[in-house]
């Protein structure tokens, strides 16, 4: 198994998921923090923004990052392990298909 067009697939799909999670923590905790009470030295307005788009953003890069990692190391162990358990075994079936008639 190639390493890196793996981990890369592992990567995307992994920011993909992150995306979905950042979008997910933007909205439960801006919700959260628009409730807070707000003072005179404090107001959670500008921090609740700040965080969820840092989640949106940041969420599917650490996805990638991290998902690229374990995707690399998850090939790197299978082509370790593979010849010595025997790898796993496919079988297709060939289906036959009629040719368009003129």
């Amino acid at each position: 198994m190639p390493v890196i067009p793996f981990a890369l697939m592992f990567g995307v799909i992994s920011a993909v998921i992150g995306l979905i999670v950042g979008i997910f923590y933007a909205l439960v905790f801006g919700t959260v923090m628009s409730a807070l009470p707000t003072n005179e030295y404090f107001d959670v307005g500008w921090f609740s923004a700040l965080f969820s788009v840092g989640a949106i953003i940041i969420m599917p890069i650490m996805g990638f990052v991290g998902g690229f990692i374990q995707g690399a190391i998850y090939a790197a162990l299978y082509n370790f392990l593979a010849p010595k358990i025997g790898g796993i075994k496919l079988r297709f079936k060939e289906e036959t298909q009629m040719a368009p008639q003129p």
